[in-house]
């Protein structure tokens, strides 16, 4: 029988699920659709109708067919704070099935002057990758995943960490609980956090407890709040009139696709952005951002679709990929679908 790989609770992961499947979302080394690809490709997806072209294109697999098979499990705990709390956990359980899966290139990767502090055994490194001289790999605190053709410099790393295929930690403090996905670029302080896949903070800025969909962009010096000075239960906004008590003392952001944060800006504790979005201008910005919105402190408006969608296409071409037709109609449907919440949000601000 085939497996069932279904979507759960998209709505307490928005602004991630916006535009993803919630079994694309990554924990530990990887999301649920890809670990059940490690068993098997007969494999019958169920999302959202929006959704179901996208994944068709991008899968090649069948999509909300009446097919009847073994559900497959999916994300390991509700709500993203949950698995943003337990992160460090998640990524320490992937170890030894990452290590069944994939030759250690350990010796040949770690160039003479790198560091291991704590048992070298807890130490994976993948094909093609390097770790070069006066970069530390921290294993007291739980193991590090360094998939292939990853790129260490001038870096720090603790664990429990994964470091997707393709990434490049140039002047990185990468603390515990970290989970980097394929072909990011990281510099500055990065903790307890998520990168889907090719997100930019190739500068310094404290990025932490928060979860980036692709192609997110910090600016140089953006920094997230993680925890209250009061040291309080943080408490997310989920729309224009929805709040959750999150019960968690750490929480930075959640960021949808696409969305570029400006130099020196500052993301709120539990700050919600949506996608498609370009916050600059410095301050602190509004806890909850609706896709599609541009601006800050001197304003806000709409970011229009087809300049939204003309540096889409550019930043993909910068890293040599394409749009897909099916990944474009998604954008346009969510800018319609999101239109009502922004002109409230709007009207708010200005």
């Amino acid at each position: 029988m085939p497996l069932i790989v279904s979507e759960e609770n998209p709505e307490l992961f928005g602004p991630l699920t916006q535009t993803r499947a919630t079994f694309e979302l990554r924990y530990g080394a990887l999301c649920p659709l890809d670990r059940a690809l490690q068993i098997t490709d007969d494999i019958a997806l169920r999302c959202r109708d929006e959704l179901a072209p996208y994944l068709r294109a991008k899968t090649g697999l069948r999509v909300n067919e009446d097919i009847e098979g073994e559900p497959f499990p999916g994300l390991p705990a509700p709500t993203p704070w949950e698995i943003l709390g337990r992160s460090d956990a998640l990524i320490a359980a992937d170890f030894h099935e990452w290590e069944k899966r994939h030759e250690n290139y350990r010796e040949s990767a770690l160039m003479t002057g790198a560091y291991i502090v704590g048992d070298v055994r807890d130490v994976h490194i993948g094909r093609g990758a390097t770790v070069q001289p006066g970069c530390v790999l921290d294993v007291s605190g739980g193991p590090i995943l360094i998939a292939e053709r990853v790129q260490v410099k001038f870096s720090h790393v603790q664990g429990p960490a994964f470091i997707g295929a393709g990434t490049v930690l140039d002047g990185a403090r990468v603390r515990a609980g970290t989970s980097l996905g394929p072909n990011c670029k990281v510099g500055g302080e990065i903790s307890a956090s998520i990168f889907q896949s090719r997100v930019n903070k190739g500068h310094e800025g404290f990025i932490g407890h928060t979860w980036a969909g692709r192609w997110v962009n910090f600016g140089a010096l953006a920094t997230t709040s993680n925890l209250k000075n009061t040291y309080g239960k943080i408490r997310f906004q989920n729309g224009p009139d929805e709040y959750l008590e999150t019960g968690a003392q750490f929480l930075g952001s959640l960021i949808g696709d696409h969305t570029k944060i400006g130099i020196g800006q500052l993301l709120t504790t539990g700050a919600n952005i949506g996608v498609g979005c370009n916050v600059f201008g410095g301050g602190v910005c509004p806890k909850w951002v609706p896709s599609f919105s541009w601006g800050g402190l001197e304003g806000w408006t709409t970011h229009r679709l087809d300049d939204c969608l003309k540096t889409v296409k550019a930043t993909l071409a910068r890293r040599n990929a394409t749009l897909r037709p099916e990944s474009e109609a998604i954008l346009r449907a969510h800018f319609g679908d999101s239109q009502g919440a922004r002109e409230r949000f709007l009207a708010a601000q200005n």
